[in-house]
C-alpha cells in the first residue's frame, strides 16, 4: 500500500505470534515508518511490547464511544494485521467510515467480516516490514490528536480504578496488566474477561503473553487447553465460574501436568456478558435461561480434585499472590463478584466515557 494522506491507522488485532517480540517490533516499524497511531487489541502482545511503540493507542474503545471523536478521528486508509479485534465499537466505526483497508496475513481467511474496501496481502508483518524503508516520518496533526486522547482516556481509566476498592471484576484484568511476573503465559477465557482485557488491559512492557480460544467454540474446553498451555511452564488463567464449570474434569489432568497453572476465577455466579445485552431486562427468563446462576462453592469443588483453593478478599491480597507465581501445582485464586452491580459499574463508566477527550 502507499498512503495518500497522513490519516491512517494501524490495527494489531488478535494474534498469538510464534515470536511476539518480532512480531511486535515489526508492527512499531510500519507504525514509525508512516507516522500512524497503532490501535491494539488486548487479545495481542502489542499492549505488552509497549516501550517498542510510541504510538499505542489502547482505549480505542472507549473512545470511539464518544460520537464527535469518532467522527474527528475517523481514518481514510487503515492497515490491519491480523484478525478483528473484539471491539463491536471498532467494528461499527470502520463499517461507516468505510476506509481503504489493507490486511496483512499470510493465511488464505477471509478476515473481512464487514466486506469492505478490502486488499489481502498473503505476507507475514515481519517479511511486510523487511521491504520498509528505516527513514521514520514526523507524527502529523492527526497521530497527535489519537495520541492526545490516548493519554486522557488513559488517566481516566486508572484514576477510576485507582479508586475503586469494591471487588468490581474489570479490576481484575487492570491489576493483571501490571502486577504478572515479566512474560508470564495468561490463558484468557471467552465471554467477559476478553471485553474486559480490551477494554482496560493497560499498556506496559511486561512481555505477557496472551493465548485464548476465539471463535464458535465459546467456552469450550477452556480449563483442558489452558493446561496445554502451561505444560512445562508457569501462568495463568483468567476466567469465569461458567467457563470454568463447564470443563471441570480439565482438572483430573493434574497428575500429568507439569509446571504451574494459577486460575484466577471470576466467580459472579453465571453469564455476565448477558447482563449487557437487552434481554437482562426481562425477568423471567433471564436468570434461569441466559444468567444460568449454579450456586457452586469452589472451595469444596477444589477439594474434590485435590486442587488448592484461596478466597481473596482484597486487592492488596490479590496482588501478592500474582508475583511470583509458583513453580508448580494448580491453584484457584477466587475473586467472588456481584454480576448485576458489575455490569451496572461497566454502563455507568462507559457511558461516562463517552463524554471523555473531547478537544477544542
Amino acid at each position: 500500500p502507499t498512503p495518500h494522506s497522513d490519516r491512517g491507522i494501524l490495527i494489531a488485532g488478535v494474534a498469538q505470534p510464534r515470536s511476539p517480540k518480532t512480531y511486535c517490533q515489526s508492527i512499531a516499524h510500519l507504525a514509525k515508518t508512516w507516522g500512524i497511531p497503532v490501535l491494539a487489541e488486548g487479545l495481542s502482545p502489542v499492549r505488552n511490547h509497549a516501550d517498542l511503540n510510541p504510538y499505542l493507542i489502547s482505549t480505542y474503545d472507549l473512545v470511539l464511544r464518544n460520537q464527535a471523536l469518532a467522527e474527528k478521528l475517523a481514518p481514510e486508509w487503515v492497515i490491519r494485521v491480523g484478525e478483528m479485534p473484539t471491539s463491536k465499537e471498532l467494528r461499527q466505526w470502520l463499517a461507516q467510515t468505510q476506509p481503504r483497508q489493507w490486511i496483512i496475513e499470510p493465511s488464505d481467511r477471509n478476515l473481512d467480516p464487514s466486506h469492505g474496501k478490502t486488499t489481502h496481502l498473503r505476507t507475514t508483518v515481519e517479511q511486510f516490514a523487511e521491504g520498509m524503508s528505516d527513514q521514520a516520518v514526523a507524527p502529523s496533526l492527526y497521530l497527535n490528536q489519537w495520541c492526545e486522547v490516548e493519554a486522557q482516556a488513559r488517566q481516566a481509566i486508572d484514576q477510576i480504578f485507582d479508586e475503586t476498592e469494591a471487588m468490581v471484576e474489570s479490576k481484575v484484568a487492570w491489576l493483571l496488566s501490571q502486577y504478572l511476573p515479566n512474560e508470564t503465559p495468561l490463558f484468557i477465557a471467552n465471554s467477559t474477561p476478553v471485553r474486559d482485557v480490551e477494554w482496560f488491559w493497560k499498556p506496559g512492557k511486561t512481555r505477557v503473553q496472551p493465548f485464548f480460544n476465539r471463535g464458535a467454540n465459546g467456552i469450550d474446553g477452556t480449563l483442558s487447553t489452558a493446561l496445554g498451555v502451561m505444560h512445562q511452564r508457569s501462568g495463568v488463567l483468567l476466567t469465569g465460574d461458567l467457563s470454568l464449570l463447564h470443563d471441570t474434569n480439565g482438572f483430573l489432568l493434574r497428575h500429568r501436568f507439569r509446571g504451574h497453572l494459577t486460575i484466577v476465577l471470576i466467580n459472579n455466579n453465571g453469564g455476565g456478558i448477558f447482563e449487557l445485552l437487552p434481554i437482562s431486562q426481562f425477568e423471567p427468563p433471564f436468570e434461569d435461561f441466559f444468567a444460568t446462576p449454579q450456586a457452586i462453592d469452589f472451595s469444596h469443588l477444589c477439594t474434590t480434585y485435590g486442587i488448592k483453593h484461596e478466597l481473596i478478599q482484597s486487592w492488596e491480597q490479590f496482588i501478592q499472590r500474582l508475583n511470583p507465581l509458583p513453580k508448580s501445582g494448580i491453584r484457584v485464586l477466587e475473586v467472588q463478584c456481584d454480576r448485576k452491580a458489575d455490569a451496572q459499574w461497566r454502563k455507568t463508566h462507559l457511558n461516562q466515557w463517552q463524554r471523555m477527550g473531547k478537544t477544542e
